[in-house]
Order: structure tokens, then sequence, then C-alpha cells
């Protein structure tokens, strides 16, 4: 019961992470973007302090790939956050197909290094993050279909259309000197000839 809640809740946070995510994005991204297949991975933690929460995620285009980040800190307010472009080089997916308990998606760069990339608060820094897919029969899998539509304060919209399954990942690693604590949950989201639909007003 426990776990099935911790999971449970770890699937609010990460849709928190997602819509933390989208609401970053920035308006000259705005347009149509057609993933025929990826997998996003994310995950959202709370530093051993138990002070801060970390999110991270990394979103598939069809140029490669867009890390997003944010730290709040409870004693004293959001203290980091940033968004980007970053190279393909820097993410690797490894496993064959999901669902069977091998997928691996790896993310290692320092931000300070990309050029482009937006820190908006806090330091820029290292990601070297690893997450190992759990095949549905043991962390189980949520999946959905069609459009889902997000609208954000300033009028700023993100429609998703396509489908999309959730898996569990086991998420090792650090994020900008931060330890994951063990162990911790992220999710990995298989996407299927999804389009992302950014508009602005």
């Amino acid at each position: 019961m426990m776990k099935q809640f911790g999971r449970t809740m770890l699937t609010v946070m990460g849709l928190a992470v997602a819509a933390a995510v989208l609401s970053s994005i920035p308006a000259q991204a705005a347009g149509s973007s057609v993933v025929a297949h990826a997998l996003v991975p994310g995950v959202g933690f709370f530093t051993p302090a138990g002070n801060e929460l970390v999110q991270v995620q990394v979103v598939r285009t069809n140029t490669g790939y867009m890390l997003f980040y944010n730290v709040f800190d409870f004693g004293g307010g959001f203290s980091a956050g940033g968004s980007g472009s970053i190279p393909a080089s820097t993410v690797n997916v490894s496993g064959g197909s999901v669902n069977t308990g091998n997928v691996k998606v790896t993310l290692n760069v320092n931000t300070c290094d990309v050029t482009g990339f937006t820190t908006s608060y806090g330091p820029c820094g290292p990601f070297d993050v690893t997450w190992v897919e759990e095949p549905a029969s043991v962390g189980g899998s949520i999946a959905s279909r069609g459009d889902t539509r997000q609208t954000f304060p300033g009028g700023k919209t993100v429609v998703t259309n396509g489908s999309t399954v959730t898996f569990f990942a086991l998420t090792t690693g650090t994020a900008l000197g931060f330890d994951m604590p063990t162990p911790t949950v992220g999710v990995l989201v298989q996407q299927t000839n999804v389009t992302v639909t950014i508009t602005s007003p």
C-alpha cells in the first residue's frame, strides 16, 4: 500500500515537473514539433537535508534535445532554473525497447559549457544522471492517447497530441552538485508520433 502511494506521489510530482518544464519553454520555441519515437526522462527529488526540491527533465525535439531544471529552496525561495538545447552527444539511450527492464538513458552535460543555454536564476553546472527503466510488470505503467491541452498564466498554450506510455525508472547521479538519495524513482515517457504545438499570445 505504501509503495503504491509512493509511486502515486511520484507520478503527481512527475506531472508537476512536466508542467513546470512546459511553462518555461521560451516563446521563440513556438510552433509544431513532431517526434516519431522518443524516450523523455524526468525526475524530481528532495535533497537529503529535505530543504530543496530538484527537478530535471530532458525533452526530445526534431533537432536534438533540450534540458530543463529547477531547484526550489524551501528555506529561501526559488534558487535555480535553466533551460535550453544541449548537444545530442550528451544524451545516450541504450537497451532496446521499453518494457524489458533494460532501457537506460544517461545525461552527462555541464550547462556552463553549452553556448546559448539559458540560466534564468542561480548557477549553471554539471548534470550526471542515469535512468534505468523498470518493466511494467514490476513498476506499472500509465498510458495516454489523444490531445492534452495546458494553458499557463500569460496565455501560453501547449497542446500535445499522440500516444505516450509512462514507465518508472530507478534514477541515480547528481544534478548541479546535489546527490540523489537511494532509491530515487524517476520516469521514462515513451512518445510515439507525438506532436507538440506551443502558442503564445
